[in-house]
């Protein structure tokens, strides 16, 4: 039996790209947020390890990589759900940890009006804001922000 060359060539640039560490990018607007924060550590901890993220003046339209909450990216905020719970929905993520730090992003980013409703909301706002006002740039602020997250993770599972 032969392979055919396309599929030969398919196999060996998905080894190359493997082996060399080819990793997505993942793009968004440089301005910071709880549900850009949570989304990024969210794709970085549970969909792909390897991720980078590239941030782009706001605005400005996204033209490689992968773009996240952005107004026409398919991660985004849409009126009745967060980003995070979108890469959830996309990625059909049934931890019920994830899905509770969902909900606790629903409730700061959707459901601002309503007050604070689900357990450990003000905690990771505050925390979050605190963070993103000391950063000195959005990759700093997603570094802070992760060691939150994996903390808030590990205490809800």
């Amino acid at each position: 039996m032969s392979i055919k060359p396309i599929t030969a060539t398919a196999i060996l640039l998905s080894l190359f790209l493997y082996s060399t560490g080819f990793t997505e990018t993942y793009v968004t607007w440089d301005t910071m947020e709880i549900d850009k924060c949570a989304s990024a550590w969210l794709i970085k901890r549970f969909i792909d390890k390897e991720a980078v993220f590239k941030f782009i003046p706001k605005g400005e339209l996204v033209t490689d990589g992968i773009p996240f909450d952005t107004p026409d990216s398919k991660f985004r905020r849409y009126h009745n759900m967060s980003t995070f719970e979108s890469i959830l929905k996309e990625y059909k993520i049934q931890d019920p940890a994830l899905i509770h730090i969902g909900q606790i992003i629903h409730d700061i980013e959707v459901s601002y009006w309503a007050g604070r409703q689900v357990e450990g909301s003000e905690e990771l706002e505050k925390d979050i804001k605190e963070i993103i006002k000391s950063s000195s740039s959005p990759g700093e602020s997603f570094i802070q922000g992760f060691k939150v997250l994996d903390e808030m993770y590990d205490r809800i599972r």
